[in-house]
């Protein structure tokens, strides 16, 4: 691993006598988020794309594309370009990046210097992956930072005191299960097991169960409005296919079915959480007693969570104050204070 130095710093706003721009980006399986330094949040925008495959041209990104999945046109290819974390189409990612980059776009500025937060445990291509597609969306230097780092400072969670924290970071992809202790992670667990996943579920339950099937975008809603729900008795009206007809059906189901239809990966993501538990240093696992567990991502928001997790481990467990916005948070007070980061970026591809 490639380790910046104290003389390397790109905290500097000079590229070759040119004004540069600092830019992170939480790159998610679900949303992309664009933060500028002494900007803010500059883009927070599904993570799709719909491409005319007649013209073979991008017709819509972000927000756009996703508004219409699953109704779209024979000749129009709805793509989510990143799958349990990672790239899994570079050409739709280049084509989303482009596009958000031109939203951000500053005519005055021609370098961007990139910090990209990447899952842990991914692989050489996977980060190589990720460089070259920001590079080729237009950055002139990019950096990388692994996710649960970003979590845990975007968490209010001084990273350098020695004392361990668990972060646990419930994505769309991947959910990260960290320890973090004196400057970085002590040790990590990086498992495809997320807010998909529990979408998928949730269409499965409901077409098992009501004999109706529904698309993941009204699943994701579901789950969203149960998230929301103040009793387990609150009903939701659901539309979709019947199963025996085939014709237009709806039904109500209470919020309850979203918990029973979810509570099986919620179980593997706490056996994940237990088995990491089992892996550490007793010191840690003191600390830990004593701080409790973090949870981050937009799956920290799902409630029985947060209870079966509280329940399983009989430990404080702390929803962080805007848990979907965790990471970039984090990329925002690495990019503001980047000198004090430095040891944890991962490498550096620099294009001059």
């Amino acid at each position: 691993m490639k380790v910046f130095s104290k003389f390397k710093k790109i905290k500097n706003s000079i590229f070759n006598g040119k004004k540069v721009r600092h830019i992170g980006i939480d790159l998610g399986t679900a949303n992309t988020i664009i933060y500028i330094k002494e900007e803010g949040i500059k883009i927070d925008e599904p993570s799709y794309i719909s491409r005319n495959n007649k013209t073979e041209r991008v017709d819509k990104i972000g927000e756009l594309a996703k508004k219409i999945a699953g109704k779209e046109p024979k000749y129009i290819d709805i793509i989510r370009p990143l799958k349990n974390g990672v790239i899994s189409n570079y050409e739709a990612t280049l084509n989303m990046l482009e596009g958000f980059f031109e939203e951000i776009r500053d005519d005055a500025i021609t370098n961007d210097s990139v910090l990209v937060c990447i899952p842990s445990g991914v692989t050489q291509v996977e980060r190589r992956s990720v460089f070259n597609v920001v590079l080729d969306a237009g950055a002139k230097e990019v950096n990388l930072v692994e996710e649960p780092i970003a979590a845990a400072i975007g968490s209010g969670i001084d990273i350098f005191e020695p004392k361990a924290h668990l972060v646990v970071n419930v994505g769309a992809g991947t959910t990260e299960i960290s320890f973090i202790s004196s400057g970085g992670d002590s040790n990590s667990k990086s498992i495809r097991i997320a807010g998909d996943h529990f979408d998928q579920d949730i269409v499965e339950y409901v077409k098992d169960e009501y004999g109706i099937i529904i698309g993941k975008k009204t699943a994701e809603t579901l789950k969203i409005k149960s998230n929301l729900s103040e009793t387990d008795d609150e009903k939701f009206e659901i539309r979709g296919i019947d199963t025996i007809t085939y014709l237009p059906k709806s039904v109500e189901i209470k919020v309850d079915v979203v918990n029973k239809a979810i509570i099986y990966k919620i179980n593997l993501i706490i056996d994940s959480i237990k088995q990491a538990l089992e892996e550490i240093a007793p010191e840690i696992s003191a600390d830990i007693y004593e701080t409790g567990i973090y949870l981050s991502g937009g799956g920290a928001r799902i409630k029985l969570l947060k209870k079966r997790i509280e329940e399983a481990f009989n430990l404080n467990v702390t929803v962080v104050e805007e848990p979907r916005h965790a990471v970039i948070k984090g990329l925002s007070i690495i990019l503001d204070d980047f000198n004090k980061y430095t040891n944890l970026i991962i490498s550096d591809h620099t294009e001059y």
